[in-house]
């Protein structure tokens, strides 16, 4: 007979000490075992390079932003390749504000990139980096008088917002006393959301009478013309009109003596991310995948059958950020803890939050498990709620994300947050955390995790009030 062992008494009172925990049922959409095969519920315990995601949390904490510098590259590549037409010149400039760790933007250069930046910081940074002033495009409707003079003065093509800054680059022109090129920002009402808050109203007459003024001075020269249709354009439809519209626009600038040569279409091309439903649009794929094509032919096709409008061959730039690098970087978190919420379900809380992911308030970002023993798991993927680590009702990663069975101090990896998560991301609540480029020479940090003393290193405390010793 075999011994039967006795009952320890301690698990016994632990047990009954416990509130009685009613068992949830929660009903499983078809195909959610485990080891089922789907895509979007496979464990991600490595990277594309082969680094093992817990063993990189291990080495840098947790939370840690993964750059991978192969698919950066490839990314870029793909989007050159796109748009590369017979008797067109394609400069795609890199959208500096949708990431502009050094390290990334560093990658982008090499590959050939130019730059296109809003703010005269982010000039000081691409020129600390090696760019020349004529491969800088400069938006954005605030500009300084000494970031325009310097901006001109080293080559760099300004595209004009508006007419009192276009009055500050004629006085600059006139104390340059040299040819100045510029280009002009053009915004035209089209569709249900028209994108009319930057530069000159074709629709009201304001873009005709700013090429004319243009015309008009002896040292300013039109060489570019811009429009920037919106953003996570899922409707290639909003790229032909741009086309028609701007060739329209230089055909009349010609009349005038103007001889741009240069199309600037804007970014706005989605990434591989997928929409909430709220921001999806009629007609389109809540995913941006597959439009390049789409977007190639609306583009190219039409400036194919303009060349003479713009002096035969013509310049195409086009301004693209998250369909180059969100993708290319990922997070990776840990579960710390687990619960049952009344009315939804189970949910897990993780060290991670929205301010390290903002774009989690439009986008299903795809959430799975890296634990490397996952594939041991028994039972079924479950639909669970991923709440964040700050304390916010709002902070929640994903509403609904497809998972196994987790415990606290499982590794899980957010996928495609490279656009907009660095730049926006907040030191809110909590400190942020490291990056990592993951390529050919192993992890490389890009990016230290933050103290609590490079959050404050900016602050005074007036001597009268000090309790103690502030000094950081």
């Amino acid at each position: 007979m075999a011994d039967i062992k006795p009952i320890r008494k301690d698990l016994v009172t632990a047990a009954s000490a416990r509130a009685y925990e009613p068992p949830a049922l929660t009903p499983l959409p078809f195909f959610t075992v485990n080891k089922q095969g789907l895509p979007d519920m496979m464990a991600a315990t490595q990277t594309e390079e082969g680094e093992s995601v817990a063993a990189l949390l291990e080495t840098f904490g947790s939370p840690l932003y993964m750059v991978s510098e192969q698919r950066l590259r490839e990314d870029f590549r793909a989007f050159k390749q796109a748009f590369t037409s017979p008797g067109i010149d394609t400069r795609v400039a890199y959208s500096i504000k949708t990431n502009y760790l050094p390290a990334i933007c560093s990658i982008i250069l090499d590959e050939g990139g130019w730059a296109e930046i809003v703010s005269g910081m982010e000039y000081d940074l691409v020129r600390a980096l090696g760019v020349p002033g004529p491969e800088i495009i400069f938006n954005g409707p605030h500009k300084t008088y000494d970031e325009l003079y310097r901006a001109l003065s080293e080559g760099a093509i300004v595209n004009i917002d508006n007419f009192d800054e276009l009055t500050l680059v004629e006085q600059i022109a006139t104390e340059l006393n040299r040819p100045t090129r510029v280009g002009i920002r053009i915004s035209f009402k089209y569709g249900q959301f028209p994108w009319t808050k930057f530069g000159f109203s074709d629709d009201n007459g304001d873009c005709q009478r700013a090429m004319e003024r243009i015309a008009r001075h002896p040292k300013l020269q039109l060489e570019l013309l811009h429009n920037h249709g919106g953003t996570f354009l899922l409707l290639h439809e909003v790229y032909e009109n741009s086309a028609d519209r701007i060739i329209d626009v230089a055909r009349r600038a010609r009349a005038l003596g103007l001889a741009p040569t240069m199309v600037d279409l804007g970014g706005g091309f989605p990434s591989v991310n997928t929409l909430k439903p709220a921001y999806d649009l009629p007609g389109g794929s809540s995913r941006g995948e597959g439009h390049l094509f789409r977007y190639s032919q609306a583009i190219c096709g039409r400036l194919q059958r303009a060349k003479d409008v713009f002096g035969g061959r013509p310049t195409l730039v086009l301004e693209p950020g998250r369909a180059i690098v969100d993708a290319a970087v990922q997070l990776a978190c840990t579960v710390v803890g687990r619960k049952e919420v009344a009315g939804t379900g189970s949910a897990i809380i993780v060290d991670a939050g929205v301010n390290l992911v903002p774009t989690a308030c439009y986008y299903d970002h795809g959430i799975k498990g890296a634990n490397e023993e996952s594939e041991n798991y028994e039972g079924a993927y479950q639909p669970v709620r991923v709440f964040g680590s700050l304390c916010m009702q709002s902070d929640v990663l994903r509403e609904q994300a497809m998972l196994p069975p987790l415990q606290p101090g499982d590794p899980l990896v957010i996928s495609n947050v490279g656009a907009y998560c660095h730049t926006q991301s907040s030191q809110f609540i909590q400190a942020r955390p490291a990056t990592v480029l993951l390529g050919k020479n192993g992890p490389e940090l890009i990016r230290r995790r933050e103290t609590w003393k490079d959050i404050f290193a900016l602050d005074e405390v007036p001597e009268r009030l000090r309790g103690s010793d502030f000094g950081i």
